[in-house]
């Protein structure tokens, strides 16, 4: 079972003395993230917070990590790595994502025994999809560590832009669904102060006029996606690469962005790769139980890495990655 799995538990402090890597952060060598934005944000909070370093990158197909780490695979699987904005599923890995990784609460999850996850903490799995966390990670975490007092708007500006979090909270998007969770589950005042700010014209404008530019100046992907906002019809900007070798120059100008912008502490990041190559598939929900009884049945027949519901009705899922 994951880390206070449908407890409703909405305490920082009792959720961080409950998942290892943040009680004893001291165990914890280094970290392994994804490839965007919110990957970058997290990193750099934590950094600053604990001190850790980047040692690898996981696009939920490919897993990189850096060539100069010795025994990496051993110290993975002892958990002196903490998978950061990602949802592993295996139960000697640490991971804190947002993903829906539940179809039921019948589900069992071994794999995500070491998992902190805040739909798991809210018991919120496909049948309740509507309700599902709308925020980043980066949000999660300055909640976690009550850090979101005192931000300035421009650092409040990039956490927002972070999985276009600023547009699920606008009028014409989810912002009943981000309203419940900054009211019901974050419970903070300097989280609705800014949940109001994201909804007006003046936000968007920061972004437009000031932050845009700068993160296209970083040269990393600023693809404009499908999602666009209320005000000015901004969308994108989630800052995603495909090649994290061949990329690092972008990827270490974004970390001094995020540094200049927020004052948070650049973690080291690795120069050369090697990489595990996974296959990453997507299937639609009924085909899970042509062959399988149960997603555990199925998770565990097909040996899988990592898995995510983008909709309510299908699943990709990473097969492929040995250990």
């Amino acid at each position: 079972m994951s880390v206070l799995r449908d407890t409703g538990c909405n305490v920082p402090s009792t959720i961080v003395r409950n998942f290892y890597p943040f009680y004893n952060p001291q165990n914890v060598e280094g970290m392994i993230i994804g490839n965007d934005l919110d990957s970058l944000l997290s990193a750099s909070f934590l950094k600053t917070k604990f001190g850790w370093d980047i040692v690898g990158v996981y696009d939920y197909e490919t897993l990189s990590f850096s060539s100069t780490v010795e025994n990496f695979h051993n110290k993975l699987l002892e958990g002196k790595y903490i998978a950061v904005d990602l949802d592993i599923y295996h139960p000697c890995i640490f991971s804190i994502g947002h993903h829906i990784i539940g179809s039921s609460c019948q589900d069992c999850l071994e794999g995500h025994s070491s998992s902190l996850n805040p739909n798991l903490l809210r018991g919120i799995h496909l049948q309740s999809y509507r309700r599902k966390y709308p925020l980043s990670t980066i949000h999660f975490l300055l909640w976690l560590f009550e850090s979101e007092a005192g931000l300035g708007i421009k650092t409040r500006s990039l956490v927002w832009l972070a999985d276009s979090s600023y547009v699920n909270g606008q009028r014409h998007r989810f912002r009943s669904n981000v309203h419940e969770w900054v009211m019901n589950f974050f419970s903070s005042p300097a989280f609705l102060d800014s949940f109001e700010l994201i909804d007006t014209y003046k936000f968007e404008y920061l972004l437009s006029d000031w932050l845009f530019p700068l993160l296209k100046g970083t040269g990393l992907n600023v693809s404009r996606g499908q999602v666009r906002s209320y005000h000015l019809g901004l969308s994108g900007y989630q800052c995603q690469w495909t090649s994290t070798e061949k990329e690092r120059a972008c990827i270490l100008a974004m970390l001094e962005l995020i540094e200049h912008i927020t004052g948070w502490h650049a973690p080291t990041f690795p120069r050369k790769f090697i990489e595990i190559k996974g296959v990453r598939r997507s299937i639609v929900l009924s085909d899970i139980f042509k062959d399988s009884t149960n997603l555990d049945s199925f998770l565990l027949k097909n040996n899988v890495f990592s898995f995510v519901f983008p909709t309510s009705k299908s699943i990709n899922y990473t097969t492929g990655i040995k250990l």
